[in-house]
C-alpha cells in the first residue's frame, strides 16, 4: 500500500510555496506560466492524494486552473478554516511555512476536493493553449518592434496593446471558468 501524499499549496502574487506531507519536501517557484506550469507537473508526478490551497482574493483562481486541467485533486479553503486549524493545533510552530500548515491541514482534515467538470475542464485547456498562442505572438511581436523602423513602430506597438488586453481576457476567463466550477 502507497503512502498517502498532502500538498498544501501558498499561493501569492509573486511566489508559489509548496510542502508535501509525510515527505517534508518544499519548494518555491515564481507565480508566472512557467513557475505555475513546473509547480503542477512537479505536484502530479507525485501523485497527491490532495492539494490544498486557500481561497484569497482570486490569485490562487489561475493556479486552481492548471491543477483542474491536469486532473489534480484540490480544494480551497477560506482563511478562516485555516486560521481555525491553527489556533487548534496550538498556533503555528516556528519551523512551519504557511504551505506547511496547508499541507497539515490537507492531511487532517481533509476538505472536500472540488470536483471541475469535464466541460471546464475542456475550457481551461483551450484557453490556456491559446494564452499561450497569443503570449509568443507578442514575444514575436516584440521582437520586431526592437528592429523596426519608426514608421512601423506604431502599429506594432498597437498590436502589442491588443496582444496584452487579449492575456488579461484570457486570465478573466480562466479566472471565472474555475470560479464558477468550483462553487457547484
Amino acid at each position: 500500500m502507497t503512502a498517502e501524499v498532502f500538498v498544501g499549496l501558498d499561493v501569492s502574487k509573486t511566489v508559489l510555496k509548496v510542502a508535501v506531507r509525510p515527505s517534508g519536501e518544499h519548494w518555491s517557484a515564481g507565480v508566472d506560466d512557467v513557475g505555475r506550469n513546473e509547480t503542477a507537473e512537479k505536484i502530479r508526478d507525485i501523485h497527491p492524494n490532495l492539494v490544498v490551497m486557500e481561497a484569497h482574493g482570486g490569485v490562487e483562481l489561475p493556479v486552481a486552473g492548471t491543477l483542474a486541467s491536469l486532473g489534480l485533486p484540490f480544494a480551497l479553503v477560506s482563511p478562516r478554516s485555516i486560521k481555525d486549524f491553527t489556533r487548534a493545533i496550538g498556533g503555528m510552530r516556528q519551523d512551519r511555512s504557511q504551505a506547511g500548515l496547508l499541507a497539515h491541514f490537507a492531511e487532517l482534515v481533509r476538505p472536500e476536493v472540488r470536483k471541475v467538470p469535464a466541460e471546464s475542464i475542456q475550457i481551461l485547456k483551450a484557453l490556456q493553449a491559446r494564452r499561450m498562442e497569443v503570449l509568443q505572438m507578442m514575444a514575436v511581436e516584440q521582437n520586431r518592434l526592437e528592429k523596426a523602423t519608426s514608421s512601423i513602430q506604431k502599429e506594432l506597438k498597437n498590436h502589442i496593446h491588443f496582444l496584452e488586453k487579449s492575456v488579461f481576457w484570457t486570465d478573466e476567463e480562466i479566472s471565472r471558468t474555475i470560479r464558477l466550477s468550483v462553487r457547484s
